[in-house]
């Protein structure tokens, strides 16, 4: 239904972000990965992919086309929702992602939160020769690091519960990844470490 988003990105977080298109602000959320990508402030595009679970409709944004490919891909596979999909396209790049089910991974598959043994097979099985044919280029690099550690850990809390984390839950598991990995650790880092824990 809707290919793509172009407009001003006037609100971002680490799993979602608010594009203004036309005076209409678009909530859509978005991986790590397509996060790193996008400036407040900035025009963009997003590409996008309209998913209804349950009758309630929510848009999923990628920085690239062969992001949403992938992501598309994904979603298609048994027991793979949107919360799965973005977990997975926040702790790996695409071409690293791409690599892993590539290769057979799965346990590499395996260590994102919410993905079981069957779940990595399964996706390891089903995409194994469609990944070859996508176009991912290199990882996106990430972005510079917030300022106040914690509205870091607001931000990761938030993405977290995004990627369908209960609050408190997720509140115990960002201190946790803070405690290992220290004060500098940005939002990127903090929800990649949960996701593997």
């Amino acid at each position: 239904m809707y290919d793509h988003l172009l407009g001003e990105i006037v609100e971002k977080h680490a799993s979602r972000v608010v594009v203004r298109c036309a005076g209409v602000g678009y909530d859509v959320r978005v991986s790590l990965n397509s996060a790193t990508q996008l400036q407040v402030g900035a025009t963009q595009k997003l590409f996008t992919v309209l998913n209804v679970v349950d009758g309630v409709p929510s848009l999923l944004g990628f920085a690239t086309a062969a992001e949403r490919e992938l992501a598309r891909r994904l979603l298609n596979v048994t027991n793979v929702g949107p919360a799965i999909a973005l977990a997975l396209l926040s702790v790996y790049a695409p071409a690293d992602l791409a690599a892993c089910i590539a290769r057979d991974d799965a346990a590499a598959l395996k260590a994102v939160k919410g993905v079981g043994q069957k779940t990595a097979e399964r996706i390891c099985l089903e995409l194994r020769e469609v990944v070859a044919k996508l176009d991912l280029g290199a990882p996106a690099a990430a972005s510079g690091k917030a300022t106040s550690v914690g509205g870091v850990d607001d931000d990761a809390i938030a993405a977290l519960v995004t990627l369908g984390f209960k609050e408190n839950d997720a509140r115990t598991k960002v201190d946790k990844a803070r405690g290992r990995l220290g004060g500098t650790a940005d939002t990127e880092a903090i929800v990649k470490a949960v996701l593997q824990m």
